[in-house]
Order: C-alpha cells, then structure tokens, then sequence
C-alpha cells in the first residue's frame, strides 16, 4: 500500500505542512493571536487531577522514551534485513531533533509563566516532544503499513499511533510547559519532516524495484 504511493505526492505534502507550519509560526508574532493563545494554555493547564497520566505521557514523548525504543525497533529490523527502513527511522529521528534545536533558536519564543509541572528548558515554539512524537510514531505507522501482513493491523497501529502523539501534545499544555500553538507547530513541522523522509525513503525503494526488474529482465 505505502510503496505504491508517488514520492512526489509525499513531497508535495511536506511543502503544505511546512507552509501551514510558517502561518502558525506568523501568528505567535500577532498579539492577538498570543492572547488568545495564552488564555486557552490557561484553560487547559491543569484542568482535571490527571498529573500522572500526563507525566507519563510527556515521558513517551522524550528522548528517554524515544532512543531506547529506537533500538529495540532496529534490532528488529536488522533481524529482518530492512536496511533501508533503519537508515530511515534513524535519520528520522535525528533529524527531527536537530531541526527542533535550530528552530527554537531561531523563535526563541519564551516558555508559559505557569508553574511547570515537569522540568522544560530552553525556549518553547515549536514544541519538541509534539515534533518528536510527530515524526517518531509517525514512522511507526508508515513502517506498519509497510511491514504488517493484516490490514486489521494496520489500522490498529496507525490510529494507535494518532491517538498517542495527540495525547502527547495535550500533555505538554497541561503541564504548563508549552501554549496550544506550540504544539499545534510542532505537529505540524514534525509531519512536514516525516514526509520529506518517507518521500526519500519512497524514491529509494522504487529506484531499486527498477533496478532489480531491470536485471531480471536482463
């Protein structure tokens, strides 16, 4: 299913994201737009007694969570001989954090004033655990559709993996740590990333299929 989708499609994709990620970064710049913004982060900090699960859900979001989990899944895919599928996640993930580094620098949007109920540093637009879990269980979707046999499968882990990065964005804004629009850019800069990946990964595994129907039919 994954494989017979156009790497120019996936491309096409990551331009929109990243066009609608610049319009979101545009708005923390308008005032209103930051009250509005300000007054909702308000709202949803802590708005029922669920610390826990929210802790729990800001750590799958972390690199404590993501790099183990990295390496149990290359494992496996090493196991299975899907070379190109660990360059790809590896690149990933990587890259996505890199990218999150250099772009809150280059924002340096301030963090909320609100107490934080876990421990955030350096500036807050856009949000790394939304990019992170964006393009992490992202790829973990993309990897099902490529990899799992059954389409109950399929969709059981690609709405999984939705459902999770949702959760973990919200998380974030309940912890006090990042505004709505922080999230809202790092969902969509972490997608915008994953599809630039998967775009890549997609002309590679169809350059191949040509390589190898050509030396067959050689």
């Amino acid at each position: 299913m994954f494989l017979k989708i156009r790497p120019e499609a996936f491309f096409k994709a990551s331009i929109i994201l990243f066009l609608l990620f610049l319009l979101v970064a545009g708005l923390t710049l308008v005032e209103a737009a930051v009250s509005f913004d300000t007054m909702l982060g308000e709202k949803m900090y802590r708005f029922a007694e669920m610390d826990r699960l929210f802790i729990f859900l800001s750590f799958i979001g972390s690199r404590l969570f993501f790099y183990p989990a990295l390496i149990v899944l290359s494992v496996v895919l090493l196991i299975k001989r899907k070379w190109s599928l660990v360059l790809f996640t590896w690149c990933n993930l990587v890259g996505v954090r890199l990218l999150n580094t250099f772009l809150k620098t280059l924002f340096s949007r301030e963090r909320p004033t609100l107490d934080h109920i876990v421990e955030a540093g350096y500036y807050s637009f856009p949000s790394g655990h939304s990019m992170n879990s964006m393009a992490f269980f992202g790829a973990i979707a993309i990897l099902s559709l490529i990899v799992a046999r059954s389409d109950w499968l399929r969709i059981t882990v690609v709405m999984s993996c939705i459902v999770l990065i949702f959760l973990i964005g919200w998380s974030r804004v309940y912890l006090g740590v990042h505004f709505p629009l922080d999230v809202l850019g790092g969902f969509l800069m972490g997608a915008s990333w994953l599809f630039l990946v998967s775009a890549i990964l997609l002309k590679f595994e169809h350059q191949n299929r040509k390589l190898f129907s050509f030396h067959n039919n050689g």
